[in-house]
């Protein structure tokens, strides 16, 4: 349990910070890099929030599949905190790369626990956060109503939230 409440203190931490000091919602937890005095700070705190928390997601593992998807959910955001640099091509492709395999294999760990129905609520929020938000912003451009409504942000909130949700009612 302890390792869990680091682990998610770590990312909340950060976040929230990171949030105050830009006055706002950043477009993704990634793009906070580029505003940083000390850029070490983004890696730091992604390294440590997957480090803290796979011993966590891997006891709590039932199958191999399962043990596979969280080494490869917290090899992935290991993996964004290493290669932050995501406006340099060769840097992006790895950025990108793990972001998406942190993304996708956290939410199919989710989806393996007997508590896999936490995806629906979380999920539903952000579509419906994010349509309701487009309709706030009519500028005629459907892209640019969707990109004003920071989906990449709120796609990384959902899927830590949806992760820590499940770890804690496990736990609990």
């Amino acid at each position: 349990m302890t390792l869990v409440i680091i682990s998610f203190l770590i990312i909340a931490a950060y976040t929230a910070a990171v949030c105050i000091k830009a006055k706002g919602i950043p477009y993704s937890i990634s793009a906070t890099y580029y505003t940083l005095d000390h850029k070490l700070i983004f890696g730091a705190s992604m390294c440590l929030t997957a480090m803290f928390l796979f011993p966590v997601v891997w006891e709590l593992s039932t199958t191999f599949t399962m043990r596979l998807l969280a080494i490869a959910a917290c090899i992935g955001l290991i993996g964004v905190g290493l290669a932050p640099d995501f406006k340099d091509a060769w840097v992006n492709k790895i950025h990108c790369g793990s972001a998406a395999l942190t993304l996708i294999s956290s939410q199919l760990w989710v989806g393996c626990t007997s508590y896999w129905w936490v995806l629906i609520p979380v999920w539903l929020a952000f579509i419906v956060y994010t349509v309701i938000s487009m309709g706030k912003h009519v500028t005629g451009s459907i892209w640019q109503d969707f990109v004003s409504t920071k989906p990449m942000f709120w796609c990384e909130i959902a899927a830590l939230a949806a992760t820590y949700i499940v770890i804690m009612f496990w736990l609990l």
